[in-house]
């Protein structure tokens, strides 16, 4: 059933999908036990808009070099059948041509921006090998979601250190912060105080792997209530849609605050 208001959702992977496939196997194979790995492209889509989902951002990235090309040609083509979503592609930081695919995705496509998961791509966000991606979004006014926290896979890339680095360089960058930051909120929310253009996400926050009490998620967002997204993480879910989407909706408490974070600061950060 739809739910209460219409919203936008801030973090949705849709891949092709014989991608989308793989992403399901692996996260089986790790022990997650994902509510809708029997959603594909369309079905996934129509789900979200089935609860009243009015847009949302749709992001892919790349696992490893050389497939850039061909997902952002996928997701523009996706695209072009689905005016509501707003499109981040990707790039691999190994790839040698990455200022073309830049340019092509930003230019050519007009795409909102990019996504960089730095545990998937096994890349610290402070990499200077991700300068012209950077450069080229401030130029053009678009935005940047990163997964830039350490959990729930940690290794050598992630952590607030690195993502504070990329800040310090690039003051100005608009950036979406994926899963609240976890495990470092709190570090995430000093920097919210020095860069006006951070924002952070609530995907698959709180949940299995990603947990936090609803005190703890409350003041999150009654901190920071102009600068909290709502963000489902579907389909990397082990729940309901709407059970995670409720979850969020209580924690706001505040009808003001839940028209911010369902639709309003997401619209902000669409549109610079």
């Amino acid at each position: 059933m739809p739910l209460p208001i219409p919203y936008y959702d801030g973090h949705v992977h849709i891949f092709p999908e014989h991608w989308q496939r793989r992403i399901y196997h692996w996260f089986h194979r790790a022990g997650w036990k994902i509510r809708y790995q029997d959603f594909y492209e369309e079905s996934l889509w129509d789900e979200l808009v089935r609860h009243g989902m009015q847009g949302a951002s749709v992001l892919v990235y790349a696992h490893r070099p050389g497939i850039a090309r061909d997902l952002n040609q996928w997701l523009y083509a996706w695209g072009r059948t689905h005016p509501e979503a707003r499109l981040y592609g990707t790039v691999h930081p190994d790839d040698p041509d990455l200022p073309e695919i830049v340019e092509t995705v930003l230019d050519s496509w007009s795409m909102a921006g990019f996504k960089i998961h730095a545990n998937v791509q096994a890349v610290r966000l402070d990499d200077a090998r991700l300068d012209p991606l950077y450069r080229a979004v401030l130029e053009r006014n678009r935005g940047v979601v990163v997964h830039a926290g350490r959990e729930p896979h940690a290794n050598a890339t992630v952590g607030v250190g690195y993502f504070a680095s990329l800040m310090a360089r690039y003051p100005r960058l608009r950036v979406q912060v994926a899963h609240l930051g976890f495990d470092e909120v709190e570090a995430f929310l000093r920097l919210m105080e020095q860069y006006p253009n951070l924002y952070l996400d609530t995907a698959a926050i709180p949940s299995t792997q990603l947990t936090i009490g609803m005190e703890a998620l409350r003041a999150v967002i009654h901190h920071f209530p102009d600068r909290i997204i709502y963000g489902s993480d579907v389909p990397i879910l082990e729940e309901p849609f709407d059970a995670h989407w409720w979850r969020i909706w209580e924690a706001c408490a505040q009808e003001p605050i839940r028209q911010k974070v369902f639709r309003l600061n997401l619209e902000r950060f669409w549109n610079g």
